[in-house]
């Protein structure tokens, strides 16, 4: 009895986890609009442009080791006050997981970061994994998709691509966006946490496996 009983705990136990803890993905797709126009790069990669923000750019990419790096550098072709830039990404993973600006982590801090440095126009350390980007900081938020000044433009967005899932994504940009014209921006996914629950999970597995 005490042998079934030590059974279904541990398959409850490797049930949750797996809830708990989703697979690593293998694959991604990122979604992209710039106003007006931009240029990604997924692990320092680029993966294509686009120059009309009403036109999605959708760019499907493989995932190593469970961790990837999206870089993309949006251009406001009207000059200071005159235009609003704006940003828009989202990201669908083949575990299941979605990403998207304007999401914020548990820790209350967006996933996405932003520079609006036009130096990084002559380099490119920033489009890469492992960039030292602690001292950008989180994006603006405006209106999420849908709303807003780009919002008359959602109908045509959702037919060229941000339908199924829907876009929850925020547009955004390197603060007020009126000022500055050239913006990056990065997003890192499982650098920092792809280990450490796994890590977790096998701390916890020893532990029941002393108490029997």
């Amino acid at each position: 009895m005490e042998k079934i009983t030590t059974w279904v705990f541990v398959s409850m136990f490797i049930l949750i986890s797996a809830y708990a803890f989703p697979a690593d993905p293998t694959k991604g797709t990122l979604r992209v609009s710039g106003d007006n126009s931009w240029e990604a790069y997924v692990d320092g990669e680029k993966v294509g442009q686009g120059a009309d923000w009403q036109k999605v750019g959708i760019y499907e990419f493989g995932i190593q080791r469970g961790s990837f790096t999206i870089a993309v550098h949006v251009h406001d072709a009207e000059p200071g006050a005159s235009g609003r830039g704006g940003f828009l990404a989202d990201i669908i993973l083949n575990n299941g997981e979605y990403h998207f600006t304007g999401e914020k982590g548990k820790d209350g801090i967006q996933t996405w970061k932003c520079s609006d440095d036009a130096g990084y126009m002559k380099k490119n350390d920033w489009i890469k994994p492992g960039f030292n980007d602690a001292n950008w900081v989180e994006p603006t938020l405006y209106e999420q998709f849908g709303g807003g000044i780009w919002g008359f433009g959602a109908g045509a967005m959702r037919a060229n691509g941000l339908q199924d899932p829907d876009c929850k994504a925020f547009w955004c940009w390197a603060g007020p966006n009126d000022v500055a014209d050239e913006v990056f921006f990065r997003y890192v996914y499982g650098q920092k946490l792809s280990v450490e629950p796994k890590g977790k999970i096998t701390r916890t597995w020893g532990t029941i496996k002393s108490n029997f």
